[in-house]
């Protein structure tokens, strides 16, 4: 059966997430090339390109990174193609470097960047509201309210790409990017245009060098006219009698809260509203109508008071008196996602309503009585677990305390290595920032590794990688490589020789990459083998320079899935030979390891278990073994 997405059959409604919403609206207004680089909240859009791309004949690619991303996406736009490249909200700082310059040059073909922001950091470093990143470069920036808005932003952002020859922004948050709502389809576009390059549009050979360089007038030039369209553009909403004493705005997905709460205490018609899907740039005209009209405006958005500073400044010369409320005022937090309780209680309080007895707080509340918070780790049979246990125990030997070395870590599964009871990992930054920041540490002789996956190196080790060994950084690099970049969903890399959409490639490995940097000491080793794998890392630390020990060992998950129906051997504690000392649950911390209080006896959850051995391999009373009916 084919994916909702794919269906040519306007005009009738399926249940889509937020972000499959969005490739939807893609493949309605045309394109005909997807890229992207994985990363919650971002990750099921390019899952859906992956899916959907031998029906609807569209390009997909995951890229190695997100400036490769845009890169690839630009290049056919400059051809005439239309494009959409999406990323999370910090891999928009990765291709920052070429968006730039795909303002000031221009596009041809529509090309549509989409940051999906993350409110709370629910699954980020950091919530940065990339709304400022676009106003900084000149990009126009759409925020839609629901899926069904999310699917016409994106068609209509190719238009205006188009139309404005500039890059636009479809900026979404966590809450819409995976919430689910019936979406209405429209007509599937096929453009069928010939590639073509525009010379005199893009080539400094034909154009000439100046023409095409100094062009900040020229861009300045379209965002008015963005602005313009904006003005008049029908996914803003005002509703305004010209009575009313209050206004709000909702910006984006905020607006929804907005819309929730005021249909829930029934005051839909008691104040004026503003639904604001275009924040950059904010049609200032519209937006005044508002303000010049009410006392007090409170504006909903998320997460900066990036609106409210541009309400403030407008307010100056059409409403001087205005009360404005929102993240800057105080009124809302500074930090973190809203929330309908948040918004329920500040439109309350902002229009003198007594709250009902039983209040969605109440409901929160007893939510949170009934549930319980989980600790982060890795899964059971987590091949990283592994590399962990015996990366401690040869640190031990080689540095005589673990406190001897730092460890830093990146961004990855392979990152819970800071949780209990591994707790060896003491930093991470930004893809690839542990083999850079280690190098800085170990030129003053502080002694560092640098832990680092598969899908990482690919992305941004690479360059640190060669810059230790061309500056003499006598680094220790342990690459954890599971074969998948799991923390997002399974995803490819360059090294597991197939593409996004299952073709067959040839693999490009970690270890012939790092002996082509001049990196001398290489060893690839299986995490299971808890002995061999100290030993491999005793070795790393003795040498003298670069060294590179590569635990690879496919993900846990994979190797389950790829098993069924086939059960994995499965293993149990011996309750007579276990002699209670926990060590397998102090040490090594598999989910898959029970601790019995009232027999003081360890057991293996048969659900969860692997069959990895690796807890068979810790145990110092040789206690559990492999079921014989297994």
């Amino acid at each position: 059966m084919s994916h909702p997405v794919a269906l040519d059959k306007p005009g009738e409604r399926v249940v889509l997430m937020g972000n499959e919403a969005i490739a939807r609206g893609a493949i309605e207004g045309g394109i005909t090339i997807a890229t992207a680089y994985p990363g919650t909240p971002s990750s099921e859009i390019g899952n859906t390109f992956g899916r959907v791309s031998k029906d609807t004949g569209v390009y997909f690619e995951w890229s190695a990174n997100e400036k490769v991303a845009l890169e690839v996406a630009y290049g056919a736009s400059m051809v005439g193609q239309r494009s959409i490249c999406s990323m999370k909200h910090v891999g928009v700082n990765v291709a920052l470097d070429i968006l730039n310059p795909i303002t000031l040059r221009g596009v041809k073909g529509g090309l549509v960047l989409v940051s999906t922001d993350d409110p709370s950091q629910h699954s980020s470093r950091t919530e940065q509201d990339n709304r400022w990143l676009g106003r900084h470069n000149d990009v126009p920036i759409l925020e839609p309210s629901s899926p069904q808005e999310a699917k016409d932003l994106t068609k209509y952002a190719l238009e205006l790409s188009e139309k404005s020859k500039l890059p636009v922004m479809i900026r979404t948050v966590t809450r819409l990017s995976h919430m689910r709502s019936d979406v209405e389809l429209g007509e599937i576009q096929k453009l069928n245009r010939k590639p073509e390059f525009d010379w005199e549009g893009f080539s400094y050979r034909v154009a000439g060098f100046e023409k095409l360089f100094r062009r900040h007038k020229e861009r300045h030039g379209k965002i008015d006219f963005v602005q313009e369209e904006f003005e008049e553009m029908p996914f803003n909403e005002l509703k305004l009698k010209g009575d009313e004493k209050i206004g709000i705005i909702g910006a984006g997905f905020a607006y929804t809260y907005v819309k929730d709460s005021l249909v829930y205490f029934g005051v839909e018609d008691k104040v004026a509203w503003l639904k604001l899907a275009s924040v950059h740039p904010i049609p200032e005209r519209l937006v005044t109508k508002l303000i010049e009209s009410v006392d007090t405006v409170f504006i909903a958005e998320e997460v900066d008071p990036f609106v409210e500073l541009h309400v403030k400044a407008l307010a100056k010369d059409v409403n001087p008196d205005l009360v404005i409320l929102g993240r800057m005022s105080g009124y809302l937090p500074r930090e973190g996602e809203l929330s309908p309780e948040l918004i329920d209680g500040k439109i309350a309080e902002l229009l003198g309503i007594e709250k009902p007895t039983e209040t969605r707080v109440d409901l929160e509340n007893a939510k949170d009585e009934m549930l319980f918070d989980r600790m982060l780790t890795m899964c059971a049979g987590c091949p990283h677990r592994s590399s962990i246990y015996a990366l401690k125990k040869a640190v031990k030997e080689v540095k005589g305390d673990l406190m001897n070395v730092v460890v830093n870590g990146d961004i990855g599964c392979y990152g819970l290595a800071h949780a209990p009871p591994m707790e060896f990992e003491d930093t991470y930054f930004a893809m690839g920032a542990s083999i850079g920041v280690s190098q800085g540490m170990q030129r003053f002789g502080v002694d560092t590794i640098a832990w680092i996956g598969d899908g990482t190196f690919f992305h941004a080790g690479i360059p640190a990688l060669q810059n230790a060994v061309h500056n003499g950084n006598n680094v220790k690099i342990v690459v954890a490589d599971n074969a998948a970049i799991a923390m997002t969903g399974f995803q490819t890399n360059p090294q597991m020789g197939i593409t996004a959409t299952g073709t067959r490639v040839d693999p490009i490995m970690i270890e012939d990459i790092a002996k082509a940097s001049g990196v001398k000491h290489v060893e690839v080793v299986d995490p299971y083998n808890l002995e061999a794998a100290e030993a491999a890392f005793k070795r790393m630390l003795e040498v003298d320079g670069v060294a590179m020990v590569i635990a690879r060992r496919e993900c846990a998950m994979v190797a389950v899935r790829q098993m069924r129906p086939d059960r994995p051997p499965v293993y149990y504690v011996d309750q007579d030979a276990c002699i209670g000392c926990k060590l397998c649950l102090n040490t090594y911390g598999c989910p898959a390891l029970m601790w019995n209080e009232y027999e003081r006896k360890a057991s293996i959850d048969t659900t969860l278990c692997m069959g990895c051995t690796s807890c068979v391999q810790v145990c110092p009373s040789d206690a559990i073994h492999r079921r014989n009916d297994q």
